[in-house]
């Protein structure tokens, strides 16, 4: 306690220590972000099949039931009768997607099948800044959707979606159903939307071998700093 009391530079002591606990919550958080994208990546290839499984929009209503899963590969068809037909009710752009290292955006579309009123939502993949989603004619998409199917998003703090716009930060199931309530007052949405990954009218989402962020040399890299800066501190106020 003496030595701390008879230190030279108090103030570098203080505040340089408190840089250091905040590059340790950096490191922390790339490490954790490295784990989660091992992890994801390791439940893809656990599901891996030659086949998808062939399943109709109803089944994604009661994905226990028939099997389904976050990342089963599966073939989606709408047409379960002669009757069903795909209706488009809306189109947005998932914002901040790179492909190839390029900028732009995620094109993601609501649909409802006519004759059984049952919703379903496709990620149907990578389009540049510059695209125009309303020069896709939905009509003439094929008859299924063949990828993967995911969990949806949950609103965070900051980068609120907004009712009406085009543009989406994430793919939120409440916020969709609470969009669309008013003209559309039974939608609901499955318990997961599908992410194309063969048979793509755009460029496909590839979630085996997605965007590699170097998360685990970021960690190392901010405990460096954090160990680096330690040494300085302490040296300075003649602790070591």
């Amino acid at each position: 306690m003496q030595k701390l009391n008879k230190m030279p530079h108090k103030i570098l002591f203080y505040l340089g220590f408190t840089v250091v606990l905040i590059f340790l919550g950096l490191s922390y958080w790339q490490f954790t972000s490295y784990k989660e994208d091992s992890t994801i990546i390791n439940d893809i290839n656990s599901k891996n099949t030659d086949l998808p499984l062939n399943i109709y929009v109803k089944d994604l209503y009661s994905p226990k039931k028939n099997g389904l899963t976050q990342y089963s590969y599966v073939r989606l068809m709408h047409k379960f009768s002669l009757t069903d037909k795909k209706e488009f009710i809306n189109s947005w752009y998932l914002r901040s997607r790179v492909h190839n290292g390029e900028n732009g955006y995620h094109l993601v579309t609501l649909y409802r099948v006519s004759s059984t009123q049952k919703y379903f939502l496709v990620n149907h993949g990578w389009v540049p800044l510059d695209f125009d989603k309303d020069s896709i004619n939905h009509s003439r998409i094929n008859s299924f959707f063949e990828g993967r199917l995911l969990e949806y998003d949950v609103q965070g703090i900051g980068q609120d979606d907004i009712f009406g716009s085009q543009y989406l930060f994430r793919i939120d199931k409440k916020f969709i159903e609470r969009e669309f309530s008013i003209k559309y007052p039974n939608i609901k949405l499955p318990d997961y939307y599908i992410v194309l990954t063969d048979f793509c009218t755009l460029e496909c989402v590839n979630l085996i071998k997605p965007y590699d962020a170097p998360h685990l040399s970021y960690a190392f890299q901010w405990i460096f700093f954090g160990l680096t800066l330690s040494v300085v501190i302490l040296r300075k106020n003649k602790l070591i």
